[in-house]
């Protein structure tokens, strides 16, 4: 499954026309849930706010990620808006928001919501990828170039090799595509666990994923597959999503303040995922 098989060409707005932060994920939201014809739009509503009363989804670099689990869903769906101007969502890094990603999920694909974020985030980091998606003249084209500039997860023939490839070349992995290559990990684990077929080229790509990523990190995700999985977890409103403790406000504002280092959850010690 690529990417942009999360999304339809219906719910990719090319320019926003609202500008306030409560508007664009209210427009959002009812741009997915029409399109898609979903229930509990109310509940996503909700979780959406309160998550953004708790803590902007606005991760820096011009994105946002607001998010809501549903349970009557089966896949995960994504609605994406660009501004030019730009919103003030109240961002980490304090500048304006110019890429919304509106995702729900349901609560049973936790790590294939994980691996999409990262997979965003990694991808968007780039100035470059960020630029071609904000020059992309309309919905058609916007796809087109996230389908160019991502590459596919999960059981595939192609594509996976070309991201680690790429991961492997850079003289210094950072945090950031540590947390990438573990989230992949995870998921591609998950696949083989219930993998009806094609279990040789789930464990090739384990294989490959495994070798990239730093040994003591590595250990550390070992043990804890092992003993209490998944490995790595998002943080949601300041609460870790492994073992459900509310994680203490200094610690969450240093972790958001050291994106180049790798955090775990003082209480279960599994590896935090701020989005």
């Amino acid at each position: 499954m690529q990417i942009i098989d999360h999304f339809q060409k219906n719910c990719v707005i090319p320019e926003l026309e609202v500008e306030n932060k409560a508007d664009v994920l209210k427009y959002l939201t009812d741009v997915l849930f029409d399109t898609y014809k979903l229930h509990d739009r109310e509940q996503a509503m909700e979780q959406i706010m309160a998550r953004e009363a708790t803590e902007s989804t606005g991760i820096g670099h011009g994105i946002a990620i607001p998010h809501a689990r549903i349970s009557r869903l089966n896949k995960l769906l994504c609605a994406l808006a660009r501004s030019t101007k730009g919103i003030d969502f109240s961002a980490v890094d304090r500048k304006n928001v110019h890429l919304v990603f509106l995702i729900v999920y349901p609560p049973t694909q936790q790590n294939r919501y994980l691996d999409f974020v990262a997979t965003l985030t990694r991808m968007l980091r780039n100035p470059d990828n960020f630029k071609a998606i904000m020059s992309a003249k309309d919905a058609k084209d916007i796809l087109e170039t996230l389908a160019q500039l991502t590459n596919p997860s999960g059981l595939v023939t192609n594509g996976i090799e070309e991201e680690l490839a790429e991961i492997e070349s850079q003289q210094t992995k950072d945090a950031h595509a540590n947390y990438s290559l573990m989230v992949r990990l995870q998921l591609l684990m998950e696949n083989l666990s219930t993998a009806q077929k094609g279990k040789k080229q789930y464990q090739e790509r384990i294989e490959k994923t495994r070798k990239l990523i730093d040994p003591a990190l590595l250990n550390h995700f070992d043990r804890l597959m092992r003993a209490r999985p998944p490995a790595v977890v998002a943080v949601e409103g300041d609460t870790c999503q492994g073992c459900f403790m509310k994680l203490p406000s200094q610690f969450v504002q240093q972790v958001r303040m050291e994106p180049g280092k790798v955090h775990t959850c003082p209480h279960c010690r599994r590896y935090i995922f701020l989005i």
